[in-house]
């Protein structure tokens, strides 16, 4: 892992540490209030997942996309809120079809996402707890356990090299 990526692991640690998170899953909207950001649902297109309006300190979120998917956004949009993104006009939209695509920016709040939501020591310890075993690993009560898709755990276990 780069510095930079090391830099933004160490961020969303904070930000789980500033409100006792001991364990999954991670309250995002509770660290969105502590942070002074308002989350609110609002019926999107279906390829705008969220927004950050910083001036405002609101964090919006598709009310129509599933509750896994509306966790991850909050967190990527607290990513840029936290990382210091210098985002035009104070507002961020997380578009479906650019959440792949290699804008700086939009990966680092990714990766801050998953950070935040899957904690490195807590994914490899809920990891390891199911055995060595990569046949017997159950990826469905792993997401559910974080609360995330099986793609983004998919992604974090192989971030982590656990698989």
């Amino acid at each position: 892992m780069n510095l930079h990526d090391q830099h933004i692991e160490e961020t969303a640690k904070r930000a789980l540490g500033n409100i006792e998170c001991k364990e999954p899953p991670v309250p995002v909207e509770e660290i969105a209030k502590k942070l002074g950001l308002e989350v609110v649902e609002f019926p999107f297109h279906e390829k705008i997942s969220g927004l950050l309006k910083k001036e405002e300190g609101i964090i919006a979120v598709n009310k129509g996309q599933h509750p896994v998917r509306r966790r991850f956004t909050i967190a990527h949009e607290l990513g840029h809120f936290l990382l210091g993104h210098d985002i035009e006009k104070g507002v961020d939209e997380t578009i479906d079809d650019t959440f792949d695509k290699p804008y700086p920016q939009e990966r680092e709040a990714n990766l801050f996402a998953s950070a935040l939501l899957m904690p490195s020591e807590w994914v490899t310890k809920e990891f390891k707890a199911q055995g060595s075993d990569l046949s017997k690993v159950d990826l469905d009560k792993l997401a559910s356990t974080f609360g995330v898709s099986k793609q983004a755990m998919t992604i974090r276990l192989l971030a982590l090299k656990l698989i």
